[in-house]
């Protein structure tokens, strides 16, 4: 699993770069404005759609039926179910994708209420251009999670390289001809780009392919019924930033953007760790699940969290302590101006306290789909989201901006928990023990690293020297055991 896992993370980990850097260059051309909060509201609309479809819920839902159907008959029924399952995320994908610009402007209005009329005409137009992206990032991420499956993790990992340099494209060279339009031209052809990189691989995977649809089968109805739930679970852990976006409208201007760029890099390390891992552990501990081998998936399990909060704990001692000097070293530079600078460090130092339990979630609720359980994670996701909507209420008035990053943070610590108890009491008997005492030794080298670079004035080098001490207290551990440090009976 860690080989796989670090040859992913490593393309991963580029495309979240350029994805910091796509953000960059919008704060360059446009700063925290009201065009910007235009713009990153639609997209959040299409992305929203992006993440029920396209990144991991219906494939998620698939795949261990896919196991149970290839066990039981075989391996040409099991590609048939493979085609028919595309060609409905086609047909779906492409009725909402038509919805969405007929309706485009009623969405606006639901979502932005704060907005201006004549900002939401220009987010509405924003989300126009944009919505034909979900329909190419549904079927990329459909064929994304097949390749997956089947060992191939760096094609589907690497898609989101091209949707950030057709974006970064669009912002260098197309602003000056279609202003804050461009950016939304970028989205569309970065999901036209996505597509067609897993497109061919998976062809040459498959090698045919059928139009047909088997509506009579009985895995096709399973797995409508098992994706009702995953959908709502992932609705509910998505709605948290449409409910963000919906008070912040009511803020001063720029804060839908403070609020966008403080996420992006706290999802960072999401992106990079905790989804990574993720998809390279599904297939596996499906299989064991499928085995019912509980010392394998109680393995796995704790040797993912462990080698999570090894990547995650000192991840978010930096962006909790280093906040400011991490906005300033990212965003300030054209029409970003100290303000905005100020506002955005506030919301990623406050995003930053529920980074551990983010990556958890995406973690565990994996675990519970390998078992067939996709209704936990829904009933805890929708507590979750409720949780943020009265959070929210009751933080903004004081808070502001930072109110509205703390609920995000505390509702994703009551989802973690609930997941993590409830699995440990119903499924399998995960060792706690050694996950809490591997939490902790990681937690006190984060803080003597914190602490060798907290006087440090120069943004890179105070990176570099917590990065150093960090690395070099484990080093020796980690040459002596390898793997086996992350999980040690």
């Amino acid at each position: 699993m860690l080989k796989k896992s670090i040859h992913t993370m490593i393309i991963t980990m580029i495309s979240r770069v350029l994805g910091l850097f796509r953000g960059t260059l919008v704060a360059y051309f446009f700063g925290a404005s009201v065009l910007t909060d235009a713009y990153y509201s639609a997209f959040k609309i299409s992305n929203f759609f992006r993440q029920l479809l396209g990144e991991g819920a219906l494939g998620n839902t698939f795949i261990p039926l896919y196991h149970k159907k290839k066990k039981e008959e075989g391996e040409e029924r099991s590609r048939e179910y493979i085609f028919s399952v595309l060609n409905i995320t086609f047909l779906f994908s492409f009725v909402i994708s038509v919805l969405m610009i007929i309706f485009s402007s009623y969405i606006i209005d639901f979502i932005v209420v704060g907005f201006s009329e004549e900002l939401k005409m220009v987010a509405s137009r924003l989300l126009k251009i944009m919505s034909f992206y979900f329909l190419f990032i549904s079927l990329s991420g459909m064929m994304g999670s097949i390749l997956n499956n089947f060992g191939y993790f760096a094609i589907p990992a690497s898609t989101s390289i091209f949707f950030n340099l057709s974006i970064i494209f669009s912002a260098m060279w197309l602003t000056k001809y279609f202003d804050i339009d461009a950016l939304a031209y970028g989205v569309l052809i970065g999901g036209i780009l996505q597509f067609l990189v897993v497109f061919f691989p998976f062809f040459k995977l498959l090698k045919t392919y059928s139009l047909k649809i088997d509506f009579k089968d009985v895995y096709l109805k399973l797995l409508g019924i098992k994706l009702i739930p995953m959908l709502i679970g992932v609705f509910a852990r998505q709605i948290n930033t449409i409910v963000d976006q919906f008070f912040a409208s009511f803020l001063v201007a720029g804060s839908i953007t403070a609020l966008e760029n403080a996420s992006r890099v706290y999802l960072l390390p999401v992106g990079v760790f905790g989804v990574t891992i993720s998809n390279v552990l599904f297939p596996s501990i499906s299989k064991a699940a499928a085995n019912n081998d509980k010392e394998g998936t109680n393995r796995s399990l704790i040797s993912a969290l462990n080698f999570l909060n090894f990547l995650t704990i000192p991840s978010l001692f930096v962006l909790t302590f280093f906040s400011k000097d991490v906005i300033r070293l990212i965003f300030s530079y054209g029409k970003f101006n100290e303000d905005a600078v100020k506002i955005t460090a506030e919301c990623l130092l406050y995003y930053s306290l529920g980074l551990l339990f983010y990556v958890g979630v995406q973690l565990v609720s994996k675990a519970y789909y390998a078992m067939g359980d996709n209704k936990r994670p829904a009933k805890f996701s929708i507590t979750a989201i409720v949780m943020n909507i009265v959070l929210n209420y009751l933080f903004i008035k004081n808070f502001q901006h930072k109110g509205l990053a703390l609920a995000t943070s505390i509702s994703s610590g009551a989802n973690f928990f609930l997941l993590l108890i409830i699995y440990v009491k119903n499924y399998v008997k995960l060792d706690l023990k050694n996950l809490i005492f591997t939490t902790i030794k990681i937690t006190i080298s984060s803080i003597i690293a914190t602490g060798a670079a907290y006087y440090i004035n120069n943004v890179i080098l105070k990176l570099i020297v917590f990065s150093a001490v960090f690395l070099l207290q484990w080093a020796y551990p980690i040459y002596k055991y390898r793997e086996r440090v992350f999980y040690k009976k």
